[in-house]
């Protein structure tokens, strides 16, 4: 017999958070791979300097950060010129290119979110 017959709202609730949770961090893990297939090489010091830092508190105030360049609160040391090929035309090798946080979190972070909302809170709400 399907469905709940009893009402486990706070269940329900508590397992829609961790979901919602869970699914931003893997949309954030997935843009960081799909980031890293763009950003210029060098010496790699860049590509490898993209992190990610999550908010600890729980949704709806959930934060995650994707970042390249290093700095404070990254534990990577700081990578200057990450903001100016960044923002700027330069001679990148191997397909690499420009804005490569902004161009796949503007193409693909919609996309990803979703599938990893339906996915995560399918599992959640299964009993």
């Amino acid at each position: 017999m399907g469905g709940w017959t009893n009402w486990r709202g706070e269940v329900l609730i508590r397992r829609t958070d961790m979901a919602t949770s869970e699914a931003i961090q893997e949309t954030a893990e997935k843009l960081l791979e799909k980031m890293k297939q763009e950003v210029p090489l060098n010496e790699s010091s860049l590509m490898k300097s993209g992190t990610i830092t999550s908010k600890p508190n729980p949704y709806p105030e959930v934060a995650v950060c994707i970042s390249f360049g290093g700095g404070q609160g990254t534990g990577k040391p700081i990578i200057p010129y990450a903001k100016r090929w960044h923002e700027n035309d330069a001679h990148f090798q191997r397909g690499r290119k420009k804005r490569y946080v902004a161009d796949p979190f503007n193409k693909e972070a919609n996309t990803l979110l979703n599938i990893n909302l339906q996915k995560r809170t399918k599992e959640a709400w299964a009993e």
